[in-house]
């Protein structure tokens, strides 16, 4: 398929649907993602380490794309992206690739693999991992409604149910709907509701996504602090 520096936190892996392609060829699987946003100059670098862990080489040369993106699960609306060749790929040979994004203001970062579909993996669920770590800050007085953006950037449509894997003691957090059907790179947005306790004014909440094939994307985690 397919200087301060400040580290983005968080690990995503977005992907969907059954392996394609052979079972013993090559698998092209992302192993790393780091993002730091540089203050000083105003940049955020993304910089992603793609392996063949599969049993053959990759036969074609192929292109991965690294982006980040606003805030939202998976991925936001705003959005600025850069395509990066990659030549062939042995059996367990491995590159590394980069690039720096304008601005310091994005939440999510992540990278795909193959995003053009140049090579017939036997695993194409292992392609795209990203970061994601954003806060909400303002007076609410124990309670606010936002609209929450939810992005799918996998190669295929995709049913996610957004699971709360957990929630600070003192935080109630519900999201509606809890269940999104999304075409390819389609971002929509669901109602978040976050009640504090009395005396509670700041915490968390890590915020999975299942996709209908049972996949699992790894956490959003989202910060809360109440100014009241």
């Amino acid at each position: 398929m397919k200087k301060i520096a400040v580290p983005l936190v968080c690990v995503l892996v977005l992907s969907l649907l059954p392996a394609i392609g052979s079972t013993n060829g090559p698998d092209l699987k992302v192993i790393s993602l780091d993002a730091t946003k540089d203050i000083q100059n105003d940049e955020t670098t993304v910089k992603a380490t793609i392996k063949n862990v599969g049993d053959q080489g990759t036969g074609n040369s192929f292109y991965t794309e690294l982006n980040v993106t606003s805030k939202g699960v998976g991925s936001g609306s705003t959005k600025l992206t850069k395509k990066k060749f990659c030549g062939r790929l042995d059996k367990n040979m491995q590159i590394t690739v980069q690039h720096t994004f304008s601005g310091t203001g994005w939440d999510n970062a992540h990278a795909i693999a193959d995003v053009d579909d140049d090579v017939a993996e036997s695993n194409e669920n292992n392609n795209s991992k990203g970061t994601c770590n954003f806060e909400y800050k303002g007076v609410y007085g124990g309670f606010f409604t936002t609209l929450l953006d939810v992005g799918n950037i996998t190669m295929y449509p995709a049913e996610v149910e957004l699971v709360i894997d957990f929630v600070s003691p003192g935080l109630a957090v519900t999201l509606d709907p809890s269940v999104v059907y999304l075409d390819v790179g389609q971002v929509t947005q669901v109602v978040m509701t976050v009640e504090f306790a009395p005396g509670v004014f700041e915490g968390e909440a890590v915020i999975l996504g299942v996709y209908s094939d049972g996949y699992t994307v790894s956490p959003a985690v989202i910060h809360f602090i109440d100014l009241a």
